[in-house]
């Protein structure tokens, strides 16, 4: 029986995480003295609005080598002969890295995948994989799925501000000088090729800001009805229910949902943020 698991950046709607049996290991949100499980000890709707009215800056801490055996030695124990853990991109993080260390000296193989990507990306990927193994299909089937999938992966983000991603470190130097001259809404890609943050172009209104990713997306993706859909948002369901709405007048993919993306992600892109996933539905 093949169990898979993935860290708390996945963003893949809870619904769907019980589903396929699918096992978050949280990240950790340190705000002051206090320390939060992602998606345990706070939810997503709970971080964006205490982010914007507390004085505090939150930061974060990855999960432990000690969590990811947890989360495999409660796999196994639910009957996993094999596992798949799929992480947030190695270039953007140490998570997938500290999954690999935790995985040694297991007798029953754990594939540590890396996604290249975050949020959705990594979720389509994970979704793929364990929707073919609920069809009874080998481990090595799942993995070259999910290989498979990930080449096809789209991915784009507008962000309401650049102060959390200027913290981050994320987003390039022409970006940063930018934003001393005046202030600028960023949309940004990550290509699973590359497994970075790139700039696509700067809006300096919010409805722009809107207008310019849905515009960037359907560029990209033209053909949609083969395609799953994710849109994402930090705190900002009004703009991802227009996005979905808009994207349905002119296309209907073959999945789409909305999706919270949780505090981890949210402290480096920050409130009101949103971003559209896809991937083939193969």
């Amino acid at each position: 029986m093949i169990k898979f698991i993935t860290d708390s950046s996945a963003d893949i709607p809870i619904e769907l995480m019980r589903e396929f049996d699918i096992r978050a290991v949280p990240t950790h949100i340190i705000w002051g003295d206090q320390q939060f499980a992602d998606r345990v000890d706070i939810q997503p709707e709970e971080f964006y609005q205490r982010v914007q009215v507390d004085p505090l800056v939150p930061t974060s801490s990855t999960p432990s080598i000690g969590d990811f055996q947890i989360a495999y030695d409660q796999a196994i124990e639910d009957g996993a002969t094999e596992i798949v853990c799929m992480t947030v991109g190695a270039r953007l993080s140490s998570i997938n890295s500290t999954a690999q260390v935790a995985a040694r000296g297991y007798e029953i193989p754990i594939h540590v995948v890396n996604s290249n990507g975050i949020s959705m990306m990594a979720g389509w990927q994970l979704l793929a994989g364990a929707r073919l193994a609920a069809l009874g299909k080998s481990c090595r089937d799942v993995l070259e799925k999910i290989d498979e999938v990930r080449r096809s992966v789209v991915f784009l983000a507008g962000l309401d501000s650049l102060f959390w991603a200027k913290r981050s470190g994320r987003l390039a130097n022409a970006f940063r000088v930018l934003s001393n001259a005046f202030p600028v809404k960023p949309i940004v890609t990550i290509r699973t090729a590359v497994g970075k943050v790139e700039p696509v172009t700067l809006r300096r209104t919010y409805a722009s800001l809107k207008e310019g990713l849905l515009a960037a997306f359907l560029k990209r993706m033209p053909e949609l009805r083969n395609q799953r859909v994710a849109i994402m948002h930090a705190g900002a369901p009004e703009t991802a229910l227009e996005l979905k709405e808009k994207i349905l007048r002119v296309a209907k993919p073959a999945e789409l949902m909305v999706s919270y993306t949780g505090p981890v992600i949210g402290l480096h892109i920050g409130p009101k943020a949103f971003g559209i996933a896809s991937a083939q539905a193969l």
